[in-house]
């Protein structure tokens, strides 16, 4: 799971990423899976995309 840094973390399972200058908390399970580098933008539908560097657009 990933959620905007606002967000409370849960120091054992959570840590803060920023993406394009916008803090985020991100399960370490999720950054083991795709990864601590991201490209930040928006979809067709206004829908905000991260794209991992190393793989396949995620639509938050």
């Amino acid at each position: 799971m990933l959620g905007l840094g606002i967000d409370e973390a849960d120091e054992d399972e959570d840590a803060r990423v920023e993406i394009g200058g916008v803090p985020f908390i991100a399960e370490n399970d999720f950054l083991t899976k795709y990864g601590r580098k991201f490209s930040l933008g928006f979809g067709e539908n206004k829908e905000v995309v991260l794209t991992p560097l190393a793989g396949e657009p995620l639509q938050l």
